[in-house]
């Protein structure tokens, strides 16, 4: 995530929340291909390693020194279960309108963050459609739609959520004709690169409803 601030110096607690998470949907994966075409002994060790960074992240990322994006990581991807403890203060952070919370979309840092906006300020306030997806999806596939103390939440954090960005999208098309590579989190409008139908053509699957 380019600029998005990291610990310094490094924190114990951080331990690069977001590369973890990757490897464990990596390992979850492999592990599901190994199952299908009847490789046991690997499906067995993908399921190890999965297992591991699952009892990693559980212990030692939380919290994130730089709250944001790296903060929702393991919800991000599914890795929580539905009854997850971290998955309440997770949904704090993302409804917190001192955090992340935008009438746009989730912001990339958390806006109490004293390095909110600074630098080239790219992964440190705006919005990207990209992640924004990935939460919608995480929160419709596996917290909306199952069982959990977090389910109602869930449902109406996602309809919020779904709304704010298809309005946010659509306005800033309106307005310049555009769809952009990302939108401020201060006033919703859009920046850098455009047209940018790479990621944030994602909102048509978000209007959809495919994740």
């Amino acid at each position: 995530l380019d600029d998005y601030p990291r610990a310094s110096p490094r924190h114990y607690g951080e331990l690069h929340v977001d590369l973890l998470s990757w490897i464990g949907v990596y390992a979850k994966t492999l592990r599901g291909v190994a199952e299908e075409i009847g490789e046991t002994e690997d499906s067995e060790e993908y399921a190890r390693h999965e297992r591991n960074v699952l009892s990693s992240l559980d212990g030692n990322s939380y919290p994130v020194v730089h709250k944001g994006y790296i903060s929702l990581f393991p919800f991000l991807l599914g890795l929580l279960p539905p009854d997850s403890p971290h998955l309440g203060p997770i949904m704090d952070l993302i409804e917190d309108p001192q955090h992340l919370w935008t009438p746009y979309g989730l912001a990339s840092l958390s806006k109490s963050d004293p390095l909110y906006g600074s630098g080239e300020n790219y992964w440190r306030g705006p919005i990207w459609i990209n992640v924004n997806y990935l939460a919608l999806a995480s929160l419709h596939t596996n917290y909306a739609s199952k069982a959990g103390p977090h389910q109602q939440r869930a449902q109406k954090i996602y309809t919020k959520l779904r709304e704010n960005i298809i309005a946010n999208v659509y306005k800033e098309y309106q307005r310049t004709g555009y769809v952009w590579e990302q939108y401020s989190s201060v006033d919703g409008e859009g920046k850098r690169s455009h047209p940018f139908t790479g990621w944030t053509a994602l909102v048509t699957l978000i209007m959809a409803e495919k994740y």
